[in-house]
């Protein structure tokens, strides 16, 4: 199988030939995706439709996905009371099915980042503390956006567009999807370079973070033991990602903790920034990882039920600890 290819813009932080990016493939008007096609234009009708009648649209999703997808539900579940020891079950039940219910509201909100322009799209984002973005940037010094599974990632990465970014994307297995979603992370007038998993130019990209350029990097998800250390989280023990000690070390950026949560009030996504980690790296590999973990339960409390629950984030265990997911 050919490797994915990158998305670039015409300006991008590495300087690759935009001809290089992932492009409209004619075998994607054959049959085989004429269902996807009618999919993509189902999402054109949801951008036009009134936000209100999208939120609602949105929610019975999401009480769908919670009727009937119990193996996602009873992660969810799972997750939550790990995390919340002393909330009881109607509490769990209940912040299960309300983002449940915001993750469906997400899926219906996802189709103005893929069709709108950048300017647009801007004007249902705030951002909260960019300056600790922007003050690093000006010191000449690269920035690592470390965010995590919020129901909103890709508004996040989308908050950031004015900056020169750099990014990382998993392949979806239907091609014109990943051709057309990935296209909506790199818009004409931004400055971006989106790869991969499997063709990351990592030294690349070290190079890049010797100057002030971005890179949004997700940092909660639990891949096993490589390059990971296991560190409290909501008082748990998780396999933490550590391998941006390293890429910090290398390149002297600083890390950033980024999230973005939806707030009902103002119908808006907001990215909240914090102040860059201080004194990272340290000696200690665990500390380091506790530190993530610290800076990404800070931002997930400002709204827990805006946080991905029914990702396993505990799948990797210590010596001696079970397995806690049902086996369904």
């Amino acid at each position: 199988m050919d490797k994915h290819k990158p998305f670039l813009t015409k300006r991008n932080p590495l300087n690759i030939d935009h001809n290089e990016s992932e492009r409209f493939n004619l075998k994607y008007l054959l049959p085989t995706y004429w269902l996807t096609w009618i999919g993509i234009s189902f999402s054109l009708l949801l951008v036009f439709t009134p936000q209100a009648l999208r939120i609602l649209i949105g929610k019975f999703i999401g009480l769908c996905i919670y009727t009937f997808n119990k193996k996602r539900v009873d992660i969810a579940k799972t997750n939550i009371k790990m995390c919340f020891p002393n909330m009881d079950n109607a509490s769990i039940e209940n912040m299960t099915f309300k983002y449940f219910s915001n993750l469906g509201r997400t899926f219906t909100d996802f189709p103005i980042l893929w069709w709108k322009k950048d300017e647009a799209v801007q004007k249902i984002i705030e951002v909260k503390g960019i300056e600790n973005i922007s003050h690093e940037l000006a010191k000449g010094k690269g920035v690592i956006a470390l965010t995590a599974h919020s129901v909103s990632l890709d508004f996040a990465g989308r908050s950031l567009s004015k900056y020169p970014i750099i990014s990382m994307y998993k392949p979806f297995r239907n091609d014109l999807i990943n051709w057309f979603v990935g296209r909506s992370r790199s818009k004409k007038t931004d400055n971006a370079s989106v790869f991969p998993r499997d063709n990351f130019p990592f030294k690349n990209v070290l190079q890049a973070l010797k100057k002030p350029n971005v890179f949004f990097y997700v940092g909660d998800e639990d891949l096993g033991y490589e390059n990971s250390e296991f560190a409290d989280f909501f008082g748990q023990q998780k396999s933490t990602l550590v391998a941006i000690r390293k890429i910090v070390e290398i390149t002297n950026c600083s890390v950033v903790p980024v999230l973005n949560l939806f707030d009902s009030k103002s119908s808006k996504y907001i990215t909240y920034i914090d102040k860059p980690l201080s004194d990272f790296p340290s000696d200690s590999i665990t500390c380091d990882a506790r530190l993530i973990n610290s800076s990404f339960e800070k931002l997930i409390n400002i709204e827990k039920t805006e946080y991905m629950w029914s990702l396993r984030f505990f799948q990797t265990r210590p010596r001696n600890v079970d397995y806690p997911y049902k086996k369904l």
